[in-house]
């Protein structure tokens, strides 16, 4: 007979370095307090839990970001804030972004491309969605939520509704109350806003993202620790770069407004591009009125996995190599069943 998914944890928990031996009496585990407890942390965002009515829901860790931090965006203290922010200082940011594999990448807005560069679907905010079957939904934008605990502000703008979530992801912000379903008309109208507002189109690193963030360089917490870096382009994935025609430009100064890279600088009397910096986020484009600016691509296309689970088992194997890789997914799967 198969184990119940509460001995299965106690055997999960006995292989940790202070062992937490079976019984034979079952002492060692109550179902209806253990239950309790883990819905508990459901509730509070620390753990993910996908419930199926035909059986007993299931358990898994959450990352910090995109995971726990953004579950808790109704629900934030000025501390929790604080202490996630110094915590990102000190030593998260920089951990998050020297990843060979990215958590997320930046994508071009709704802007024109050269067609001798043609955009992957999964480089076009639209396409992703046109090709989801959702359903789809947005909260607010936990970064911009924290900053305003800590008594801030975003400078840039006032939209706080721009975390976009798609299939698992929608259902599952859906169940924990702080995300609104969309239709997929209203969710490209919302992206449209915030394409228009000039933020930064960062989905999820796979070619059916779960998440779209629609980001700013003063909140968000992956844009503002790369520019802490000199060269902060190169912690990001992008598959272009913006470049300037110093003919057509006159430095009227509306592109730089706008970079939330700080990736454009004035020379004599026109703006140029610091490839260090830019993102190829497309947003300059939006404000230059002289067709001054372009897209180019970097060079080699980088593809991003298929699928949030192939991205996340990537990231595992370059962070562990094949052998510890082989440990944490055996981990995991037992975690599935928890």
């Amino acid at each position: 007979m198969k184990p119940d998914v509460y001995r299965l944890l106690q055997r999960h928990l006995d292989k940790m370095p202070v062992p937490f031996p079976e019984t034979s009496s079952g002492v060692e585990i109550s179902r209806d307090d253990l239950q309790s407890k883990l819905k508990g942390l459901v509730d509070k965002g620390g753990i993910l839990s996908r419930p199926n009515p035909k059986e007993d829901p299931k358990y898994s860790k959450l990352p910090l970001v995109i995971g726990m931090f953004e579950q808790q965006v109704d629900s934030i203290t000025k501390e929790l804030a604080e202490d996630f922010f110094k915590y990102k200082e000190e030593v998260f940011g920089e951990a998050l972004l020297t990843a060979n594999t990215q958590q997320m990448r930046a994508i071009p807005v709704n802007i024109s491309i050269k067609p001798e560069f043609p955009v992957g679907s999964y480089d076009n905010a639209r396409a992703i969605i046109d090709n989801s079957p959702g359903p789809f939904a947005v909260a607010n934008c936990i970064c911009r939520v924290a900053r305003q605990k800590m008594g801030g502000s975003c400078k840039h703008s006032n939209i706080i509704e721009t975390c976009f979530t798609l299939e698992d992801g929608a259902r599952l912000m859906m169940a924990k109350g702080v995300a609104r379903e969309l239709e997929r008309e209203e969710i490209i109208q919302l992206i449209t806003r915030a394409e228009q507002a000039g933020m930064v189109l960062q989905p999820a690193n796979s070619q059916s993202p779960e998440f779209i963030c629609c980001c700013c360089g003063c909140c968000c917490e992956v844009l503002t620790a790369a520019k802490k870096f000199p060269n902060p382009a190169e912690f990001l994935t992008t598959n272009f770069y913006a470049s300037i025609d110093p003919e057509k430009c006159t430095a009227c100064g509306e592109c730089r407004e706008l970079c939330q890279m700080d990736a454009l600088v004035p020379v004599n009397n026109h703006t140029e591009v610091l490839r260090s910096h830019c993102i190829g986020c497309g947003v300059c484009l939006n404000a230059c009125a002289f067709d001054a600016i372009s897209l180019l691509k970097t060079g080699k296309e980088t593809v991003p996995p298929k699928t949030s689970k192939e991205m996340y088992n990537k990231m595992i194997l370059e962070r562990y190599g094949v052998l510890g890789s082989l440990k944490i997914m055996g981990k995991a799967a037992l975690g599935k069943k928890i």
